[in-house]
Formats: C-alpha cells, structure tokens, sequence
C-alpha cells in the first residue's frame, strides 16, 4: 500500500470514516439491488418472449454486462461493513479467507464482464437469428441506441409516429391508429 493513501485515512476522522463506509454500504447496496431487478424485469424474460415466439423483442444490450455486478457488489459491502465495525480500512493479510473472498469476487466480476456478458450477447443474437428475427432499427426511440428491436414479421417493422404505455410504438394508418405490444406480455 502507498505511503500516501495510508497517511490520508489516518488523517480522517473515524466518525467521519465511519459515515463514508455507511454510505457506500447504502449506496452500493442499493447498485445491486437495481442490477438484480433490472437482469430479473429486463434480460431474463427475454427468452421467453423468444420462446414464445413474439412479434417484436426488445433485446436490451447494454445490460448483459450486469450480470458481472453481484460478485462486485458483494466485495464492496463486504469491504464497506468491515469499515464501518471497525473503523479501519479493509485490507485482509495474505492467505486468510476474507482475502480469498475477496480475490475470489474480483476475479469472478473480471471474468463475468470479459467472458460471460460477450458470450452470453452473441448466443442471444444467434438464437434470434435462428429463430427467424431480423433486427428493426426503425422502432427505436431516440436516444435509445443501447437497445435493439429484433421482429420476426418485417409488417411491424416501421416507423412510429408515437409511442403509448411505456414505449409500445404506434402508427396512424389512415384513420385508424395500430400499436404493437413490445413487451411480450
């Protein structure tokens, strides 16, 4: 450890020190709490919208990569409540079973983010498309670039002209207004 890191938590306070650590401990649980519901509510049905063979699937890219965030967060409130019993830093000696852990959470989180979250992207994007979908940009809302719309039927493939209940697109064909349920429910 850097002489300079070790002279600056010396120099807080430990009531202060303590508070830090309570609010990382609130914060970060709260970090994956969000990364759970949002793998629950937003990736894993997912694949039942596929199995179901629904019209449109809304394939949210971007949060694949939380799949690497419990063994991190796990780590981190392990860290943060050790700090906030004991007021010191959280820096377990070589070879005892909390540095273990701790490695161990680490290397899981690297492993997860470089290995699994690609894997598990590309697999998806290969099961839809054997399942026949064909990417549809035009769904798209703007400013939504980390999502993706596959359709396995090219007529709801189109360009909304507004959307309802919590992005379903809609378009006005003549007087008459069609909507397309994405959620797959």
């Amino acid at each position: 450890m850097s002489k300079g890191l070790e002279t600056t938590t010396q120099n807080i306070h430990p009531l202060v020190f303590r508070l830090i650590a309570l609010a990382l401990i609130i914060s970060v649980t709260a970090v994956g709490i969000f990364s759970i519901y949002w793998l629950w509510e937003r990736v894993i049905p997912l694949y039942a919208r596929i199995y179901r063979n629904a019209p449109v699937v809304e394939v949210p890219y971007l949060a694949f990569a939380l799949i690497m965030a419990p063994p991190a967060v796990l780590i981190a409130v392990v860290g943060s409540f050790f700090a906030l019993c004991t007021g010191k830093k959280f820096d377990p000696p070589n070879k005892s079973f909390l540095y273990r852990f701790q490695s161990l959470m680490i290397y899981l989180s690297v492993k997860i983010i470089t290995y699994v979250v690609p894997s598990v992207i590309v697999i998806t994007t290969i099961l839809l498309l054997v399942r026949d979908y064909t990417p549809c940009s035009k769904l798209l809302i703007s400013g939504s670039a980390w999502q993706l719309f596959w359709v396995n039927d090219e007529r709801v493939c189109f360009k909304p002209t507004r959307y309802i209940n919590d992005g379903w697109p809609c378009k006005m064909v003549g007087d008459q207004e069609y909507c397309i349920q994405v959620d797959g429910k």
